[in-house]
């Protein structure tokens, strides 16, 4: 008993004291507040044509960017809150019926195409990709602060944040009619983001 109390003791000397991690809403409002502005930046680097919100569709257009801008937010938010044990996060019902909606409009942006689109600029795959880069970083500087018992799930939800606010910052510099071509390369960019996220955060977020 003698040599447990040393133990403690010895160990209590050396323990460095603890600070106590932000509200899960602060930290994503602070992550949200750096992020994009960095991925702003980071689109500097790739070629980009400003969207012309005074075409036909734009209301649509808008439309999926605060779908993609919220879906992102609490994408990013579920992330910070599964990291820390004993804390649930939300479920599928609460992404659902924002997914269903979101894909709603961009059904519907895609059946109301103009008989002519004019060549754009913006590169979608490149661009997602880009901006995404310091996001990653970010968002992974986030979840180191409290580590992770189910790394794959975090990483992986703030991955999906990541690529929709992405899609977020594509919304600004993309066309307001979505051609089949375009959406398969944001499908192919987002899953690519989620990947990355997952391969780069594991060592750095697990416990």
């Amino acid at each position: 008993m003698a040599d447990h109390n040393a133990l403690i003791s010895g160990l209590g000397d050396h323990a460095a004291p603890v600070t106590r991690v932000k509200s899960t809403g602060w930290r994503t409002f602070l992550w949200t507040l750096t992020a994009l502005p960095c991925g702003a930046l980071a689109s500097l680097l790739v070629s980009r044509e400003a969207t012309d919100w005074t075409q036909s569709g734009a209301l649509l257009a808008g439309l999926q960017l605060m779908l993609a801008f919220v879906t992102g937010l609490l994408a990013i938010r579920n992330a910070f809150t599964i990291s820390i044990a004993g804390r649930r996060g939300s479920g599928w019902r609460l992404f659902l019926p924002l997914l269903l909606v979101w894909l709603t409009t961009l059904g519907l942006s895609l059946g109301h195409q103009p008989a002519h689109i004019d060549s754009h600029d913006t590169q979608c795959f490149t661009f997602m990709v880009t901006v995404s880069v310091p996001m990653i970083a970010l968002v992974i500087l986030w979840l180191r602060q409290t580590r992770t018992l189910t790394p794959l799930r975090s990483l992986l939800c703030a991955g999906a944040g990541v690529a929709c606010m992405a899609v977020t910052l594509l919304s600004f510099c993309h066309p307001v009619h979505l051609h089949p071509m375009d959406l398969l390369m944001h499908v192919a960019a987002f899953a690519v983001v989620v990947g990355a996220t997952a391969l780069a955060g594991w060592r750095w977020v697990k416990v």
